[in-house]
């Protein structure tokens, strides 16, 4: 029996990776004969571009904006801070008429299941109407552990970002549709079915699911219809560096630019995926090629090493491939991602570190040189981290380890069976 399946994708932040995972899982679906739709909180473009529909909020929901600036660094320490500060969940009402949205697009739309990819009103609004929920998540997502996206941190999630919490307010709506208590953020993305795109020996959760069933299903990430925005990788006998730090969400345009000037007048062919923001305004090396939104498999497989931002979908995809990583964070999971992926694993080097004061602020530090106050990472720490790698096979070979582990669960893992099975569950449950 086919499923009705209404995907709600995060999009408050700008990131790609939450709208790439839904798509990975819905084309698996759609290829299982399901009827698969989105809602319009994720990125619009991707999803029309993958061919689903995108089902139109009212215009008064509060949905991500287009386009913001953002901080140089982000210090989410846990997934409550991101609920209270990226989407002013604090307040009470915005929660209220996010749910009232959901449940009117589930009530449009009329699935058998809802996913969800780190959309907690999304997740509420189903539970209510009796609907089971799959949960796309990274592990830092659902962890127990206190300051899941920043575990190094000595202070509160608050010290750090002082809006008030969201905590009771998702306790009060949860209360108020009948759901029960919510003790903690993280326990809203859990689902009847929670997929971490990642290994159990990689990113390891401490305790048992909050609910329903974990699954650890390897890397999900999504590639555009078209193949290339822009020119392709060239081809060369030179090292091959691959530059991904972020579809333009969280990323200025200086960060960029210091890679570029790190590349420059070096013996190696770089190119860029430069995402959704970049347009133009560089100044480009001769050995660099600029793309757009390119996705990454074929870059990933063109490369000798990687230069990214720590995306947890962008760092599984360069493991996948066996490539070694160069990380230059922009907010905590990031660095988290750096420092537990990349570092710990010894496939590649994360270029800067944060660490917190008893005052409840940040201090950085480069990977070659030291201390800094400069909102990016610079430019000679750059070069000098891929030139490491490059000169380096230990990382290689590291990576290669590990993307072939990877890869086995992920060709191993039927992703349309597992998210069918929440259905099933629910109606065993309901018996």
């Amino acid at each position: 029996m086919s499923e009705r399946v209404l995907f709600f994708p995060w999009g408050w932040g700008g990131g790609a990776a939450y709208t790439g995972r839904c798509l990975a899982l819905a084309s698996a679906l759609a290829e299982a004969a399901d009827e698969v739709a989105f809602a319009d909180c994720g990125i619009n473009a991707m999803v029309r571009e993958a061919g689903f529909p995108v089902l139109d909020s009212e215009p008064e929901a509060p949905r991500p904006p287009d386009r913001h600036p953002m901080p140089p660094y982000l210090p989410f320490a846990d997934v409550e801070r991101v609920f209270a500060v990226a989407a002013t969940y604090h307040r009470i009402e915005r929660v209220r008429s996010r749910i009232a949205a959901d449940a009117e697009l589930i009530e449009k739309y009329r699935p058998t299941l809802v996913v969800i990819d780190m959309c907690p009103t999304a997740a509420l609004a189903a539970r209510a109407a009796g609907i089971p929920v799959v949960s796309l998540a990274d592990a830092d997502f659902i962890t127990p552990q206190a300051n899941g996206w920043m575990p190094w941190s000595t202070v509160a999630p608050r010290d750090l970002l002082p809006h008030p919490s969201s905590l009771p307010v998702w306790d009060e709506v949860s209360r108020e549709l009948s759901l029960g208590p919510v003790e903690r953020a993280e326990h809203l993305l859990w689902g009847e079915v929670t997929l971490v795109s990642s290994l159990s020996d990689l990113e390891p959760l401490d305790g048992p699911p909050q609910r329903g069933e974990l699954h650890y299903v390897g890397p999900m990430y999504w590639n555009p219809v078209a193949a290339t925005d822009g020119p392709a990788p060239p081809r060369t006998d030179r090292p091959k560096v691959y530059v991904t730090i972020g579809s333009g969400g969280t990323v200025g345009r200086q960060a960029l630019q210091n890679v570029l000037d790190a590349c420059a007048d070096q013996p190696w062919s770089v190119y860029v995926s430069s995402g959704f923001a970049f347009e133009g305004d560089l100044e480009i090396p001769d050995n660099v090629t600029v793309a757009g939104f390119t996705g990454l498999d074929t870059p990933l497989d063109w490369a000798d090493v990687v230069v990214n931002h720590g995306g947890s979908a962008t760092v599984l995809a360069t493991l996948l491939h066996g490539k070694p990583s160069v990380v230059m964070p922009f907010m905590s999971e990031q660095e988290m991602n750096g420092r537990q992926l990349v570092e710990a694993t010894g496939a590649g080097v994360l270029l800067r570190t944060s660490e917190t004061t008893p005052h409840g602020r940040l201090t950085f530090r480069d990977r070659y040189s030291g201390p800094s106050d400069q909102p990016c990472v610079r430019v000679e720490d750059v070069r000098r981290g891929i030139a490491e790698v490059l000169d380096d096979a230990g990382f290689t070979e590291r990576a290669t380890y590990w993307g072939a582990r990877l890869r086995a669960c992920r060709e191993t893992t039927d992703l349309a069976a597992l998210a069918h099975s929440a259905v099933a569950r629910t109606v065993e449950v309901r018996r």
